[in-house]
């Protein structure tokens, strides 16, 4: 019963805050932020869940720009919902990675977060950051998201006037691929 409240409290909280994306009514706090030591960061919190299942989880950030402009927590509730993503569908194997890479150019900031997963149908590709879809019905153990991770990532980055992207094939895993302009303010 306990933790169905918490999944009922966070399935509210998520309800909220996209609703509230939807409407328009999404402030970002831009900033400049080092954002090799950022991803650092972000990939720490994952480091004893991706241990558990035994996955390699590494950065890659390849840029002579150190800085860039954006909302940092948002940005955070972006990645932190690939790489959980990541983490709960690659299976448990001594040879799993995530790879979470970076790049700057002339035109913006380049992140991916690639895993060596099953993969998601082609298919469902195009319903991917629709709210409460969900590729994989049959996920029932483990921590099952909620749906609405993928939506709320698409309104953030939209809200930096970027877009994300996903690749994936089955038995080859899947990129997320996000991009944001210079100057979103």
């Amino acid at each position: 019963i306990y933790d169905e409240s918490l999944r009922m409290g966070r399935l509210v909280n998520e309800l909220l805050d996209l609703a509230r994306m939807e409407a328009g009514h999404i402030l970002l706090s831009v900033e400049s932020i080092e954002v090799e030591p950022y991803l650092n960061r972000i990939i720490r919190k994952f480091h004893g869940m991706a241990k558990e299942k035994e996955i390699d989880l590494s950065v890659q950030f390849e840029t002579d720009e150190q800085f860039f402009r954006f909302d940092p927590d948002r940005i955070e509730q972006v990645l932190t919902n690939l790489i959980d993503n990541a983490i709960r569908h690659v299976p448990e194997s001594a040879s799993a990675a995530i790879l979470i890479s970076g790049r700057t150019d002339e035109r913006g900031l380049y992140i991916e977060v690639s895993d060596q997963g099953p993969g998601i149908p082609e298919e469902d590709l195009p319903f991917l950051f629709e709210r409460f879809y969900k590729a994989d019905k049959s996920r029932t153990r483990g921590r099952s998201g909620t749906g609405l991770g993928l939506a709320i990532a698409k309104n953030i980055i939209d809200a930096h006037r970027g877009n994300i992207s996903v690749k994936s094939k089955l038995g080859q895993g899947t990129t997320f691929s996000f991009y944001i302009p210079r100057n979103i303010e």
